[in-house]
């Protein structure tokens, strides 16, 4: 291992990167957007909650601001230029969905589009915002999700051939494709055993 040395505070959302990167759809009256979001996390399961962080300077937010809905749609690796073009071009400037060959779709509760492409999604209506610096939290309770029977069961499955996405700094992105289960002392047997008593 190296040796750590200091670095800038701004830095620090790099080193904790949470989880996948989504795209997250919006839309106000008939005007639909997507939009890539590394700053997503879990806030709450019972009610289940999550946490979208946008700038006020992104049409993205604005959407949000304006209505009552959002989705976060996770893909695969294999649609990496399409999610990197999310998050770099702006929805006021371009069709992101035809630019990025990407199909929106009816959502299963909401009225936001949700992706073709996507393994999965997660349907939220916005129930607060909080300013917090230079981005604003949008919290979202889930309203409805899915995912795909063969990359997810209770956690993610194939994801040596179907890997997520994680956005690490820049244009710089990252595939996770193994997945490790660790087990404390003891854990396997008792297993063994619950499983023999069934």
């Amino acid at each position: 291992m190296g040796r750590k040395e200091p670095r800038e505070p701004r830095l620090a959302a790099r080193l904790l990167e949470p989880g996948p990167v989504v795209l997250v759809t919006t839309q106000y009256r008939a005007h639909p957007n997507v939009m890539t979001a590394a700053w997503v996390m879990p806030l709450s399961l019972e009610p289940t909650r999550i946490g979208l962080a946008v700038h006020p300077s992104r049409l993205t937010h604005e959407l949000l601001s304006k209505g009552e809905y959002f989705a976060l749609n996770i893909l695969t690796l294999e649609h990496l230029l399409a999610i990197h073009l999310c998050g770099t071009l702006s929805g006021r400037d371009v069709d992101k969905f035809t630019r990025a060959q990407l199909h929106p779709v009816d959502a299963l509760e909401v009225d936001v589009p949700v992706l073709e492409e996507a393994v999965a999604h997660i349907e939220c209506g916005v129930i607060a915002r909080l300013s917090l610096g230079d981005h604003d939290l949008f919290v979202g309770e889930v309203i409805a999700a899915a995912a795909d029977t063969e990359l997810f069961g209770e956690r993610w499955l194939q994801l040596e051939e179907e890997p997520l996405v994680h956005h690490v700094g820049a244009e710089w992105y990252a595939a996770l494709a193994r997945v490790s289960r660790a087990r404390l002392p003891g854990e396997e047997e008792e297993e063994a055993q619950e499983e023999s008593e069934r």
